[in-house]
């Protein structure tokens, strides 16, 4: 999956190949430490909000009403708990100014925090960054904020990593796309003491001292997901098309697995590798096989609308699409020219949960060494489609609005 990639304009092969794919689950524990209302081992209250206010943030955030937030990891409702607190206006400042940053004072607490992006260049990497800072705001043990931009280079990002411990970091959250070549700079940092909370990225075949929790997504779990939205919106079992990354993606291989084992068939799949153009050819081949598929199954919203427009320029209806993140500028594109259309949710907000996993470590708690998080599919609405933002803008990200339109702003 591809919460992470550059843009609809394409990410090279080669990163595409490097980059780690978001959530192959494993069997981890979920638990965690505290609930919210709870002490943390710092002895600082963890934030009080009612039930009400909790669900309302687990909905924004999963882009569901499904899921109740009492069925979620603890160390995942904590977090959201968190979220769910309203922030002062000299706060939302201070997340600014640290926004358009690379480093800032946060507090007056003993901890610096390192944010180490691998790629920092698109609308959904600057709402995570975004999120990680809101989420240190509300850490009274936190002081500094570092964050780093790798642009996507393997030894950029080792040194990166080596430079904001020198500078002091302990606590430290980052997306693993270089797969097992970040494992031995992640366990060097380890066996110094800091916390390595990774999220999003999969992390399931890393060496367990080569992190502290890993917060991600199942990725078999996500295919029945899909394979059951089929079988609701279709009435059916498919047949289906599978659109995914690179040929022979062991991720999109496991995906299509858990889609088939769930009951519902592939008759057409193919690569794209992530741009409108590769979609677009993808799209058209599927309209030229002649295969009668029920829905489109694709693992990146930003290019749906290059199959849209694949379709319509065959004189074709657009079958139910299902997949995975969220895109304006796809929810916008549905909103003129409308067809079936399921998103996920962003998942900006599980970087949240990464912070409070490294800061509660470092504070001496126990934490999981993994959260699972559930990823729905829901009916794309009018509300998705925000025409005064850009059309890489992800959606509901749990930033403030006032705050988001400041970032697009620039200003």
């Amino acid at each position: 999956m591809s919460f992470m990639r550059r843009s609809a304009g394409g990410a090279a092969a080669a990163a595409l190949a490097a980059a780690a794919i978001a959530g192959c689950g494993g069997s981890d524990s979920s638990s965690s430490t505290a609930a919210a209302g709870a002490k943390s081992a710092s002895g600082a209250a963890a934030p009080k909000v009612s039930d009400a206010q909790l669900q309302a943030t687990v909905d924004a955030a999963l882009r569901s009403h499904d899921i109740k937030a009492s069925s979620l990891p603890p160390l995942m409702r904590d977090a959201l708990a968190r979220a769910a607190q309203t922030l002062t206006p000299a706060q939302l400042d201070k997340a600014f100014e640290c926004w358009k940053a690379t480093s800032c004072t946060i507090g007056d607490g003993p901890v610096t925090l390192g944010h180490a992006d691998p790629f920092g260049g698109n609308t959904w990497r600057q709402f995570t960054k975004m999120n990680v800072i809101l989420q240190a705001l509300t850490h009274r043990e936190v002081g500094k904020y570092i964050y780093t931009d790798a642009n996507y280079d393997l030894a950029t990002y080792q040194a990166n990593l080596r430079t904001m411990i020198a500078k002091g970091a302990k606590a430290i959250v980052t997306i693993n796309e270089f797969g097992q070549a970040a494992n031995a700079a992640y366990a060097a940092a380890q066996r110094q003491g800091v916390k390595i909370s990774t999220y999003v990225g999969a992390m399931e075949d890393a060496p367990a001292n080569s992190y502290t929790t890993r917060v991600q997504y199942d990725l078999c779990e996500s295919g029945t997901a899909m394979a059951e939205t089929v079988k609701k919106v279709t009435s059916s079992n498919g047949p289906v098309a599978f659109l995914g990354g690179l040929p022979a993606f062991p991720s999109d291989i496991k995906m299509k697995g858990c889609i088939d084992k769930a009951g519902v068939s592939v008759a057409f799949s193919s690569a794209t590798n992530y741009t409108a153009a590769g979609t677009q050819k993808a799209a058209s081949a599927l309209i030229a096989s002649g295969k009668p598929v029920k829905a489109i199954l694709y693992t990146y919203a930003n290019t749906v609308p290059s199959i849209v427009n694949a379709y319509r320029k065959a004189g074709k209806d657009v079958p139910p699409i299902i997949t995975s993140t969220q895109s304006n500028a796809t929810a916008c594109q549905r909103e003129e020219h409308p067809y079936p259309l399921y998103f996920s949710n962003s998942a900006n907000w599980a970087a949240r949960v990464s912070v409070d996993a490294a800061v509660q470590a470092l504070d001496g708690q126990t934490v999981p060494k993994a959260v699972i998080f559930p990823l729905p599919f829901s009916a794309a609405t009018s509300a998705d489609c925000d025409t005064a933002k850009p059309a890489e803008y992800p959606g509901q990200t749990l930033v403030p609005d006032a705050l988001a339109d400041k970032m697009l702003a620039g200003k």
